[in-house]
């Protein structure tokens, strides 16, 4: 095995493991790998649902995505993430990752990781950026550090109760269904938040998740959060990944926040399987 940074923000590269065999002195190096990098990139794996599904369940218990009208037949523990119709229906999440997010993080216990694997993609373009949120607490000014340290960040799924987010062209005729109705209750997390695994504080708001912060009146929280989102946002804090076929990418959503880039021709067809690991209350 080998393990290239893939620049100097975040990521790595796995080589010489196929994912479809896997033991566990091997999943030990790629737990650590996860932790030093915070995704990782798997090359030219060719693996069937059963496999991603396996290869996932190493690192923790898989839960089911609350967009349950996207879940693979069969396997409902893998969601579709595609533009691709059929008989004129979107068979997967088309709008998945276009605004910056940390998966799930609208629930109680957010998803420790997410691996995402590339089946069909266009000729150009639908790449994918990671955000560092380690890097993006520790250059925060001091002043900000410090007025945020205490502040716990309200999370929805509701994109009707976000002003920085819409509902998507596909949705508008059942938004209340898939927006509101199936939503769990809101969640609240700390905004500075503490890796369980090593003890890093890290930045945990998102612009398609955080809509408030607990205890704060909204013509003070939303000038502070309009201030974090753009932090993150600075180049310095992201690495944009170029998709490959079959790509398998594997990230730490207790410690990265990501964005599907939308820069690619109407007509081609981005097609992606994803699994999602279960994650504790965060602290």
């Amino acid at each position: 095995m080998e393990i290239n940074r893939l620049s100097d923000v975040l990521g790595a590269e796995v080589l010489g493991v196929d994912v479809a065999n896997v033991d566990n002195d091997t999943v030990a190096v790629l737990r650590q790998a996860l932790l030093d990098n915070l995704i990782l990139v798997f090359r030219n794996q060719t693996i069937t649902p059963e496999e991603h599904i396996r290869f996932s369940e190493h690192f923790g218990e898989l839960e089911i995505h609350i967009a349950t009208d996207h879940l693979l037949e069969g396997y409902p523990k893998i969601i579709i993430v595609s533009n691709k119709q059929v008989d004129g229906r979107f068979i997967g999440a088309v709008s998945a990752g276009d605004h910056w997010h940390s998966d799930l993080s609208c629930k109680a216990k957010p998803s420790l990781g997410s691996l995402l694997y590339a089946l069909e993609l266009p000729e150009k373009g639908g790449d994918t950026e990671f955000c560092n949120q380690y890097r993006a607490y520790e250059t925060l000014p001091k002043s900000t550090k410090s007025r945020i340290q205490n502040f716990r960040g309200i999370h929805t799924f509701n994109r009707m109760r976000n002003p920085r987010v819409e509902v998507p062209r596909e949705h508008i005729s059942d938004a209340k269904m898939r927006y509101e109705d199936r939503a769990p209750d809101d969640a609240i997390h700390p905004i500075v938040r503490t890796h369980p695994e090593n003890q890093r504080k890290l930045l945990y708001v998102s612009q398609r998740f955080t809509i408030g912060i607990e205890g704060l009146p909204d013509k003070e929280a939303q000038p502070l959060l309009d201030e974090l989102f753009s932090h993150q946002l600075k180049r310095d804090l992201i690495y944009r990944h170029v998709w490959q076929p079959r790509d398998i990418i594997f990230w730490d959503n207790r410690c990265t926040t990501h964005f599907a880039c939308r820069n690619f021709s109407s007509g081609q067809i981005r097609h992606m399987h994803r699994t999602t690991i279960a994650g504790d209350i965060p602290n």
